[in-house]
Formats: structure tokens, C-alpha cells, sequence
């Protein structure tokens, strides 16, 4: 080998023993966190109230379903409370029959859209001062509960003392290139945030999952509530953050037999979906986002690329790191419950992930900001009512 290549050599040795680094913290963090059924918990002498809060937006199509999955929880001091955030199809109506069914559901209508407000945001703030349950339990129109899922939850944060819960949910998806999506993104979102380290007080670690963000209501209104993140899209991470920095204690659980969500129907669907969150997941920071493509597609998709370009000893090690990448998916896949085939797709997937960033901060930039159920949000606005 000339100087160049036992350079590239010992280059991509460095990136084989990173890879294999990254992979295996992936796996460690999974089995740090633990599993809603499968911790001890007491059940209370007495169960505290709880207020299930979700808002939705042109939903018709899942609004049903998931609503009546709700209403089905079995939980002995349980109210409902939906916001209709402008919807210009049925939610209104399905939500307003609904409640008709079933007293214990008040709905909300919000028929416009105040000043420096996200609409979410400002949908749930709405749902959220006027209750007075001792937990909030945020959640999302299109989310799926078990019956017993809210007692386990409240079972377990007023055994461990926890302030705010917030589990990952099961996230069916159709076909093999999106179910690869999700592990993917599972492992990348488990490390980038320390899922694991969240309960660790002296860890500035936070995290919050929209599909499930159970929290002690004095703790929420402490905190400033989503007064202080009205102009926030990751909403419920930063609520997360909010809780985590006012000194209140955080957990973070799986929950895939006890919530669904389901995510997008397609490719398609799914990268225009990620605009709005990619972008603000890095703060609007154009160097982070650039430093975050680069990161992706040096780190899991150069070795795709390299292998095909190269022979002899460096071929073998860019094999090397495609088949860890492979099979540490693969075996993730199978811990999640999901068909290990998944593998197969990693360099498919790295691509159209390292796509939906690059496109997510170009669009950013051409529309001037976030474009969200149908209404855009300057550049300006956001970050006028940030936290």
C-alpha cells in the first residue's frame, strides 16, 4: 500500500471499531431501559385522578379508533379531554359524537390561532390550564392504549416517586423498508438523547415522547407548563427538558404492549411528515445540520458506498462494518419484535434518512420556516417563543 491507502486503511479501521462502539452502546441502551410490565410496582391505596389531554387536526381518518381505545382504559379516576385545533374535515363531528357516547369526554374547539402560538402547542395549553386532575397525561389523537396501560403507569410513578413518565410506544408500519426506518431511527434517537440516563438526576439527559407524556400537574404548572415552549415543534421534548432542569424527577420506559401509534403509510409520507421535527431537532443550527449529514453519511452509508470501490484489505474492513451495521440491525429487529429481513435495508434507509435531513433544512431556508397542518411558521416566529 502507498502512504494514501495504509492511511485510508487505519482510518477505516478506526471507523470499523467506532461502528462497533456505536452499535453496542445501541444495544446496552435498550436493555437499560426498562419495560412498563416488567417492573415491580404497588398498587396505590388510593389512585389519583388523571386527565387524559390530546389535540387533533384533520384526523378523521384514525380520530375514531383511537378515541375509542381510550375510552376503554380501565382506570377508576379518569376524564378526557380532546381539542378540536381547527380541523376543517370531521374531527369536530366524530369528537362531538363521541362525547355524546360518553360523558367523561369534553371536547374543545379552537377556532383560531392566537399570536406566537404553535397550534399543538397552544391546543394543549388550553386543554391543560383549565384541568385541575393531579396527573396530565399528553398523548396524540391517532395513539392506541391497553386497557390497563394507565394503571400500570400511575402504579409505577407513584411507587418510584416519578414527576414525569414518558414511554416509547409500538409503531406498526407496512412494509419492510419503513419497519427498517423505525429500528433505525430508534437506535439513533435512543443514543442521540441517552434515553437510558433520563432518571439520573445528576445527568442532564431529558427526554419526551409525544405519544405518552404522563406528568404530576403541580410539576407542570411549576415548570411553566407549554407557556414556556409555545413556539416549540418538539413540543414534547422540550417539555421534557422543562421538567428535567426545574429538579423534577424523570423516567423513561418501553411500553410496546401497552400503546400504538401508528407512524406513516409510506416513504413519501413519511419524509414530508419529518420536516417540521428534522430541522428543529437541531435547533435551526445550520452547522449542526450540516455536521449531522455529514456525521450519518460518512459514519453508515460511506461504508455501503466504499465497498465497491475498493479492493483487497480495505474492502474487507468496509465489509466489516456493512455486516455489523446489518446484523446489529437485524438483532435490534428482533428485540422489537420485528422481522429481522429489516437488514437488508440499512443502506436504503441511511440514504433516504441523511435525504429527509437535507431536504427538512433546504425547505426550511426556501419556505422561510416550518410549514405545519397547513399553516407556516417563519423563521422569526419560532424563534421569537422559543425556550
Amino acid at each position: 500500500m502507498d502512504d494514501w491507502q495504509e492511511i485510508l486503511y487505519w482510518v477505516t479501521v478506526f471507523h470499523l471499531f467506532a461502528v462497533l462502539l456505536w452499535e453496542i452502546l445501541g444495544h446496552y441502551a435498550f436493555f437499560r431501559i426498562p419495560y412498563l410490565r416488567q417492573v415491580a410496582c404497588d398498587e396505590p391505596l388510593q389512585w389519583p385522578s388523571v386527565a387524559i389531554i390530546f389535540a387533533a387536526k384533520d384526523e378523521q381518518r384514525e380520530i375514531e379508533e383511537a378515541v375509542r381505545s381510550m375510552l376503554k382504559v380501565d382506570y377508576p379516576n379518569l376524564k378526557y379531554t380532546a381539542v378540536n385545533d381547527r380541523s376543517t374535515d370531521q374531527t369536530g363531528d366524530i369528537l362531538n359524537r363521541l362525547a355524546e357516547e360518553d360523558e367523561r369526554l369534553n371536547v374543545v374547539h379552537v377556532e383560531e390561532l392566537p399570536d406566537g402560538w404553535l397550534g399543538k402547542n397552544n391546543a394543549l395549553h388550553q386543554a391543560a390550564v383549565a384541568t385541575d386532575t393531579d396527573y396530565l397525561l399528553f398523548t396524540d389523537a391517532d395513539v392506541s392504549f391497553d386497557a390497563e396501560c394507565v394503571k400500570r403507569a400511575i402504579g409505577y410513578t407513584e411507587s418510584h416517586g416519578v414527576d414525569h413518565l414518558t414511554m416509547f410506544p409500538k409503531v406498526p408500519m407496512p412494509g419492510l423498508m419503513l419497519n427498517a426506518f423505525v429500528v433505525f431511527f430508534f437506535k439513533t434517537f435512543v443514543l442521540y438523547y441517552q434515553a437510558w440516563r433520563v432518571s439520573n438526576r445528576n445527568s442532564k439527559a431529558f427526554l419526551g415522547i409525544g405519544a405518552f407524556n404522563l406528568v404530576r400537574n403541580n410539576a407542570f404548572r411549576e415548570v411553566g407548563g407549554f407557556l414556556r415552549i409555545r413556539m416549540e415543534v418538539v413540543d414534547d421534548l422540550w417539555l421534557g427538558k422543562l421538567l428535567k432542569q426545574g429538579g423534577f424527577r424523570q423516567q423513561a420506559l418501553i411500553a410496546r404492549d401497552d400503546i400504538s401509534v401508528p407512524w406513516y403509510g409510506s416513504i413519501r409520507e413519511m419524509i414530508v411528515g419529518l420536516d417540521k421535527n428534522t430541522y428543529a431537532g437541531v435547533n435551526y443550527n445550520p452547522l449542526l445540520w450540516m455536521t449531522m449529514i455529514l456525521g450519518v453519511g460518512l459514519g453508515f452509508f460511506w461504508p455501503f458506498a466504499a465497498i465497491f470501490f475498493y479492493e483487497g484489505p480495505l474492502q474487507i474492513l468496509f465489509a466489516w462494518i456493512c455486516g455489523v451495521l446489518m446484523v446489529s440491525s437485524g438483532w435490534m429487529a428482533i428485540r422489537m419484535k420485528i422481522t429481522p429481513c429489516i437488514a437488508v435495508c440499512v443502506p436504503f434507509i441511511v440514504a433516504i434518512f441523511i435525504f429527509t435531513i437535507m431536504r427538512a433544512g433546504i425547505i426550511f431556508y426556501i419556505r422561510g420556516g416550518i410549514k405545519w397542518r397547513g399553516t407556516l411558521y417563519t423563521k422569526e416566529q419560532l424563534q421569537s417563543g422559543r425556550f
